[in-house]
């Protein structure tokens, strides 16, 4: 049995020591007595390990790799339409060549959870079988969930709709759409019935890219919100990005929040490259580009940050370094008074795992498996 002592633990503030015996939390408190053996922490944070509910691991490093250059304009439609002649060129064995890279990247920095979303607007299906094969090779280093997700469309694309399906079928644990890019609103709408169908019929989670645009007329959530809230498949449901409603006039924003509240629904905001893609039309005043993070973390409503995308056609940065998106992302969204601060670190940690469902088996408590990580410092935010 080992005793971790001289720890600020997170969540825990009048705790300091953590007992774990077989790889298992047996007691968290303080003056815990003797053990086996006693590891001194030296007055760091212990807290559980980064999630990152929202990436894109067959894009990952494809900018460079492949020579090519970003969207020119900045915009998340160019980076769509470039995606292709990407795609053009990927073998299962380059997906995972450069998918590793991206799994180390975030790995070495504190992520065990990983949400993926891989194209699957591909009839050979490459990606998806390179990132099954990633996901059993590496379960023992980390977990990761799987996004059938239509980058072109279900119905942009032809036959988008059958291959997501199928992805389904071969493995995929989430099923995974973009309605605001579909050729006009009534695919949009019609797409997003598909997805809650799909994830009904297979048992599956749902997150959707959903409304990654400035422009307010962009309503989708508001429809999955209402077919998840009838179905009771709040809690199974992610929409990520969300970026129209940070443009939404608040009559329709706070109506609308109640509804969130009724369904449970997850929220995904990706600060970096949502600051980066968005507002790419405006003059003055600019908009950051984010949902409304701080509105759903006073009315309770789960929201998570993630990293989202790196060194891709649509974001030429990023490192699978969680702490810089938190750090990014409470400055835009202005979370940062005495009373939120405290809970700030929950959102590259505990509200990512409920995105992914896992919430049952994760985190610094008694009965669960014993993974942390220890940090320098933020006494701040105990």
């Amino acid at each position: 049995m080992k005793k971790f002592t001289n720890a600020v633990v997170y969540r825990q503030k009048e705790a300091n020591e953590i007992l774990v015996d077989k790889g298992i939390i047996k007691t968290i408190g303080s003056n815990l007595g003797l053990v086996d053996e006693t590891i001194d922490l030296g007055g760091k944070l212990v807290i559980a390990p980064y999630v990152d509910p929202h990436l894109h691991l067959d894009y990952v490093y494809t900018l460079s790799e492949l020579g090519q250059k970003s969207a020119g304009s900045g915009t998340l439609f160019e980076a769509i339409e470039m995606w292709p002649k990407f795609k053009e060129n990927l073998t299962i064995e380059s997906v995972k060549k450069l998918a590793i890279k991206g799994i180390r990247d975030e790995v070495s920095q504190g992520v065990q959870h990983v949400r993926t979303h891989i194209d699957v607007t591909d009839p050979k299906f490459t990606a998806l079988k390179a990132m099954l094969e990633m996901k059993e090779e590496l379960k023992d280093i980390v977990e990761i969930q799987i996004v059938a997700f239509p980058q072109e469309g279900m119905y942009t694309y032809r036959g988008g709709l059958e291959l997501v399906e199928e992805a389904l079928k071969m493995g995929a644990d989430v099923v995974g759409g973009i309605p605001h890019y579909e050729p006009a609103r009534e695919f949009g709408e019609k797409s997003i019935h598909d997805i809650v169908k799909l994830a009904i019929k297979y048992d599956k989670l749902i997150d959707v890219h959903c409304d990654e645009t400035d422009d307010p007329h962009s309503r989708f959530v508001e429809l999955l919100n209402a077919l998840v809230l009838m179905e009771d498949y709040g809690t199974r449901t992610t929409a990520s990005h969300t970026c129209s409603f940070g443009s939404a006039n608040n009559s329709y924003a706070y109506r609308m929040i109640d509804l969130f509240k009724k369904s449970k629904m997850n929220f995904i905001a990706c600060p970096t490259e949502n600051a980066y893609l968005q507002g790419r039309q405006d003059t003055y005043p600019k908009r950051r580009g984010l949902t409304r993070v701080k509105e759903f973390m006073e009315e309770g409503i789960n929201i998570a940050f993630a990293q989202d995308s790196i060194n891709d056609p649509w974001y030429p940065m990023g490192n699978g370094n969680l702490m810089n998106i938190l750090d990014n992302g409470i400055h835009l969204a202005q979370i940062m008074s005495p009373e939120v601060i405290e809970k700030d670190l929950d959102l590259i940690t505990y509200n990512g795992a409920r995105c992914l469902n896992i919430q049952d088996r994760y985190g610094l408590e008694v009965g669960k498996d014993a993974n942390f990580i220890v940090l320098d410092g933020i006494v701040l935010l105990m």
